[in-house]
């Protein structure tokens, strides 16, 4: 079951730097040890193609470390 916290999140735009949309947040990925958040998993667009991306895919989704992610609001912002 779904954290609070994961509900509102799930779903939200993911864009980069410029804002250009990247996808929607599918899921994120947890640290069992530390229960901190490791990674987003993003669905991207379909028009993007993931190989030009610098981020591997796991089962289809985008795996995006945290450490790239400079923001969370209405959208869920990149730093690159």
């Amino acid at each position: 079951m779904p954290t609070t916290f994961g509900r509102e999140i799930l779903g939200r735009e993911v864009v980069d730097e410029s804002g250009d949309k990247l996808g929607h947040m599918a899921d994120f990925r947890l640290d069992t040890d530390t229960g901190s958040i490791v990674a987003l998993l993003v669905s991207i667009e379909p028009d993007i193609d993931p190989t030009l991306l610098p981020w591997p895919t796991v089962d289809g989704l985008l795996s995006v470390p945290v450490e790239e992610v400079t923001a969370v609001g209405a959208t869920v912002q990149l730093a690159r």
